[in-house]
């Protein structure tokens, strides 16, 4: 509930701190449930022969995808099939949208249809099963939910089983993986930034946790990566995490220009970490898809045209009352999502990968 009560504080703040201009991507509801595509158990294994609804499909005014080419089109063809693991930026948090973990009507794990790549699968063939808030341990370990609206009455917010024993069953020709930045707490370190009187560059308490916990963070990294990468036969795409602000030319309401800076430096120092522990995993399926990183440059969280939940003046007065809208907040939109989707297949077309 205490990060709960700072996450809604620091919508306020960035209320006022970024521009109003509503948040890019398709019109409809952010939070809305579905369960079109693949909907696997949370206590069973997957079925990627299930019969689903169709998918939705874009409207005319958006731009067509990218089209994979070389090893990676191989892998997403007819019978390509796509798992994505690990946290809130692979589960597809902020795109709307979200399929239930398990047997509920919502959930915190927010597996949304347009999570990142999944355009380039067919919706029958994909395996979401990242959840937010998710941490390295929770790959190989049961994950407590934040929230649930359960079915029944009276249930509790429940959990989902590990994420590697969710994928039993199910036999991928390509995963994405986002996972690490719950291990650090990038949010509440932003957001100690946002709430603080003090600028937090100022704060050298706030520099030197950050040290600390990225310095512990590569070992667990490189154990998820190392238990992902035996349990599959497909290549391991690790996303870094994108910068949410983009380089500081002016201040942002309470975000000062080092306040921005030391954002970006914290997620360049994060997707270093990430990119070492991949470097020194002995699986040879595991890759680091550097563009990712710059997935959403020009449209940070205080541009003009965000493609993320920071400047949406209505969204950020409903995180007050919603656990959904909160939990959006500094997330990818859907066109965030297809962006990371497009820094993917612009990686995949000049990595000199050999398909299976």
């Amino acid at each position: 509930m205490k990060r709960l009560a700072a996450g809604v504080v620091a919508a306020v703040v960035i209320l006022t701190a970024c521009t109003a201009t509503p948040a890019a991507g398709p019109s409809g509801p952010a939070g809305e449930t579905t369960t079109s595509g693949l909907s696997p158990s949370a206590a069973a294994p997957v079925s990627p022969s299930a019969p689903v609804p169709s998918a939705p499909v874009p409207s005319a005014s958006e731009p067509e995808p990218s089209r994979p080419t070389g090893w990676l089109a191989a892998v997403t063809g007819d019978t390509g099939r796509l798992a994505i693991l690990g946290d809130s930026f692979a589960s597809g948090e902020g795109a709307g949208s979200y399929r239930p973990a398990g047997d509920a009507r919502r959930d915190s794990c927010h597996r949304s249809t347009y999570a990142v790549a999944s355009e380039l699968f067919p919706p029958d063939s994909i395996a979401n099963l990242a959840c937010s808030r998710a941490t390295t341990g929770h790959l190989t370990a049961p994950q407590t939910l934040a929230f649930r609206e359960p079915t029944q009455p009276g249930a509790g917010p429940g959990s989902v089983p590990p994420q590697l024993q969710q994928l039993q069953g199910f036999d991928p020709t390509l995963v994405i993986l986002s996972v690490g930045g719950n291990n650090l707490d990038f949010a509440g370190i932003l957001q100690a930034c946002l709430l603080d009187t003090r600028p937090c560059t100022e704060n050298p308490a706030l520099r030197a946790d950050a040290a600390v916990q990225l310095a512990a963070l590569q070992p667990d990294l490189e154990a998820a990566y190392s238990a992902l990468a035996s349990a599959v036969a497909a290549p391991v795409l690790v996303l870094p995490y994108p910068q949410l602000f983009d380089a500081p030319d002016g201040g942002c309401g309470r975000l000062s220009v080092e306040e921005q800076g030391f954002a970006r430096e914290l997620v360049g120092e994060l997707n270093t970490v990430i990119r070492a522990a991949v470097n020194n995993v002995p699986q040879a399926n595991v890759y680091f898809v550097e563009t990712a990183q710059d997935a959403l440059a020009g449209h940070g969280a205080c541009s003009e045209e965000p493609y993320l939940h920071a400047a949406n003046v209505s969204g950020l007065l409903q995180a007050a009352d919603s656990p959904t809208a909160n939990q959006e907040l500094l997330h990818p939109t859907r066109q965030g999502y297809r962006a990371m989707t497009d820094a993917i297949v612009e990686w995949a077309a000049a990595y000199p990968v050999a398909a299976g």
